[in-house]
């Protein structure tokens, strides 16, 4: 009687395969980082924060390089469907951290990150959503205009610096650290370009001022036209375009920098490693993301005009006594 050789042969598959390498189960569900940067209206060329984002990314594209599909930029025509439907789209089509430039995304980002809870989103210069999957990027401009009033009565030969701008809170923190240099400067809080006469009464007042104004160039033009040879100005980038105009490079004393290149390289090296950048911003309101100021380099100052080295390092001297003081802040 023939033997059946079915057994045999079965047994002899069985062993093939275990020792055959089987394609791991998991490479399929493999985590993929896609990363989508939405720019605000405007797009590239804004002398601003699309360019300043831009030009981050652009190393971080280098440094891990990424091509499309893994990364992807996108603008917007500045409306509000515009804005819901883009940042749809890329959340429909797998990207796993979508980076908004810009206050004005802060409703879309709110309604798109609860649709897709799965998907991260980052928005730029702002900290007012409260979702673990946002990550609210938020330079303290605070600390900015600290530092500006340093610079400023470090660098006023009148003894009498004023501040450009509509915010009660920036101009208190430009007070205070001009007082820190000497009780005896003199700060003007001097009315915002949309009252122009009131702007030149009060840049009469000083030889250096600080503007927070990004609304237009006015204040630059005004200091070209009328003040070139007395006023010094600071500024504010990457928000005020007009800062890198050539007419204005000989009105300025420094500008007050928002590093956006950190956020940019620490967001999108966080999510290849599918990971989010979300420490407590605001506790009470649930805001996570990180804040960018003065100890960890977010904000930054460079010199426009020659400043002496005694001068820099009184700087230095007095960030490092205003870091000592705020710790915990």
């Amino acid at each position: 009687m023939k033997k059946n050789s079915k057994p045999n042969f079965i047994i002899l598959v069985l062993v093939f395969s275990l020792l055959m390498p089987w394609p791991q189960a998991t490479q399929a569900d493999e985590f993929q980082a896609k990363v989508a940067v939405a720019y605000d209206i405007g797009f590239l060329g804004d002398n601003s924060f699309n360019d300043a984002v831009n030009k981050a990314v652009e190393v971080a594209q280098k440094r891990h390089n990424l091509v499309e599909p893994f990364l992807r930029e996108v603008p917007t025509n500045g409306s509000a469907v515009d804005r819901l439907d883009r940042l749809r789209f890329l959340a429909k089509n797998g990207y796993t951290l979508i980076i908004t430039v810009g206050a004005s995304y802060r409703d879309a980002v709110r309604r798109v990150s609860m649709e897709y809870p799965n998907v991260q989103f980052a928005i730029i210069n702002d900290k007012s959503i409260g979702q673990m999957n946002v990550s609210n990027i938020y330079f303290r401009e605070d600390q900015g205009s600290y530092l500006a009033g340093v610079i400023a009565a470090l660098n006023s030969k009148r003894n009498s610096v004023g501040f450009i701008g509509s915010e009660p809170e920036l101009f208190a923190s430009f007070s205070a650290g001009a007082r820190a240099v000497s009780k005896r400067t003199r700060v003007w809080n001097i009315a915002y370009p949309d009252e122009l006469p009131a702007l030149k009464l009060g840049l009469q007042k000083v030889d250096v001022a600080y503007a927070t104004w990004d609304g237009d160039a006015t204040v630059v033009t005004t200091v070209i036209e009328s003040f070139s040879k007395r006023v010094k100005l600071i500024v504010e980038k990457p928000d005020q375009f007009f800062a890198k105009l050539p007419a204005a490079q000989s009105v300025l004393l420094a500008s007050i920098n928002k590093e956006i290149s950190r956020p940019i390289a620490q967001l999108i090296a966080s999510a290849l490693e599918d990971r989010a950048i979300i420490d407590v911003v605001d506790e009470k309101a649930g805001i996570y993301g990180r804040e960018y100021g003065l100890a960890n380099r977010g904000i930054t100052y460079t010199a426009k005009t020659a400043m002496s080295s005694v001068v820099k390092r009184r700087i230095s001297s007095e960030l490092a006594k205003y870091l000592a003081r705020n710790k915990s802040r």
